[in-house]
Formats: structure tokens, sequence, C-alpha cells
């Protein structure tokens, strides 16, 4: 009996929503089209399959080329913050490097440099933007989300929330690793809810490489065949019988989630 109480507990210990993953993830893909369609909210399949996002504003940063839009989804009451990724994914795939730097001085941990960089360039504004929000609406749930880049951004945008009290549903979309054991340990104390979406043999999830001593944080929710899921275990170094075990990855599943990708932005629902 003590052995089926223990195994129930960690069983129940993480509750998959793939309703909410297919929506954020729909929403994580929105981030690249063009910024006038994602104000007045006319972002092909997606805005048509999700209609509720309203009060959208952009946020990004010319210089290092970073964007995101935060929105209030109406159907699930809930402020949404999305994170774009990189606007050449095969170029950011090739140029990402292995160097650290610190996160905060609560964290004591490392993370990504260049991601590092790719947050806080857009982290005046957004906590500008996220003030209003909080006031306008004081009951929100928090859902944030990201692509690629924009899920290493959603990770470290996430966890800062949680430090200031605030419940968060995190989806992140073949986001690669962010820091290092420290920050796998500390983010798993966190008031995060993540669902981390990693899509048959993409690249992504695979870098930067182990071996530079980076860590995924939990938890993964591995689409093998890009349909049927695997709720990965909760384990520090990563459920080696998920992504993990893929030998020889690829580009191509990275930029297809679930059915999403830059091409739903102008695709139309077919009668």
């Amino acid at each position: 009996m003590k052995y089926l109480i223990v195994l129930i507990a960690i069983v129940s210990a993480f509750d998959y929503d793939p309703a909410l993953a297919n929506q954020l993830t729909a929403f994580s893909f929105a981030a690249y089209c063009n910024p006038d369609n994602i104000l007045s909210w006319d972002v092909g399949t997606i805005s048509q399959q999700y209609p509720h996002l309203s009060k959208i504003q952009i946020f990004e940063n010319i210089e290092l080329e970073t964007r995101g839009y935060i929105a209030f989804n109406s159907a699930s009451q809930a402020i949404t913050v999305v994170f774009r990724g990189s606007n050449n994914m095969k170029n950011f795939i090739a140029d990402i490097d292995y160097k650290k730097i610190e996160f905060n001085t609560i964290c004591k941990c490392q993370v990504h440099e260049g991601f590092f960089a790719a947050y806080t360039s857009l982290k005046v504004q957004l906590d500008l933007l996220l003030g209003e929000y909080r006031m306008k609406y004081p009951y929100a749930k928090y859902h944030v989300t990201g692509h690629s880049l924009g899920g290493a951004m959603a990770t470290l945008f996430a966890s800062e929330l949680s430090m200031i009290g605030i419940k968060v549903s995190l989806v992140t979309v073949g986001s690669p690793r962010v820091g290092d054991s420290d920050f796998y340990d500390w983010f798993s104390t966190l008031k995060v809810t993540h669902s981390r979406l990693t899509n048959k043999k993409d690249i992504a999830p695979h870098l930067p490489p182990v071996k530079y001593e980076f860590e995924h944080v939990n938890t993964e929710i591995w689409y093998k065949d890009g349909v049927n899921y695997v709720i990965c275990q909760e384990v520090k170094g990563e459920d080696q019988k998920c992504s993990a075990s893929v030998l020889n990855p690829n580009l191509a599943d990275h930029l297809t989630y679930l059915g999403w990708s830059n091409n739903s932005c102008d695709a139309q629902t077919t009668e």
C-alpha cells in the first residue's frame, strides 16, 4: 500500500492540459506574424480558432530584433504574454554558444548569456505593460509562452513572475536549454506549471549541449510522432526515454508544432 501511495503521488505531481498547450503553441507562432495583423488579431487560422484575444500590445527591441506581445484572453480570463523566437531560426540554431551569466542574486544560478540578453532587452517595456494589465485585470490568470528563443525568454519571465508571488502556466515550444544545474534546482521550487513541448527530432531542445553544463527544467511533453505525446518523468538531467533519446535531431521538426507554424499566419480554415 505504501508503494501505491508513492506511485500515485508521482503520477499526479503534474497535470498536463493538452488543450491549453495547443492554444499557447498557436499563440507562440502568431508572434512571427506581421505586427499590424497581431494588433488587429487577424492572423489566419490562429485567430480563427482562438478569436478571444483583445487589448493586444506589442513590445520589442529594434536593435536586438526581439519581440513579443501581451493580451487578455477573455475565454480563459488570462493575461497572456508571448515571446517571439528568432527571425532566422536556422542561424539562431547554428549560433547558440555556451556562455553563461548570473541570473539574479536570489537564484544564485547561471543562465545562457544570449537568452538573458534577449530577455532583458524587452524587460523594461514588458514590466510597464504588465503593470497596466495587472491593474485592469486584477483577478486574471497568467499564461506565458514562446517558441524557440521565445521559449527561453518565456522561461526566464515566468520565473520572475513567480518570484513576486504570481502563479504561472508556462508552455514553451521547442525551447533550448536555459540554465545550469542550480537554475534547475531553483526553478523546481517555483509556482510555475511548465509544459515543455518537444517535437519528434527537433534539434533545439538538444542545445546548448549538456557537456557545457546546461540543463532543461521540467516537465517535458514529447510529441514523439508529432501527434501522440509522452508525459516525461520529472527528473534532473532529463528523461532519457524522451527527446533526449533522439540520435539525429533536425531543424525541420523545429519549425512545426501541433500543426502550427509560421504559415498559420496567412492560412485560412477550409469550410
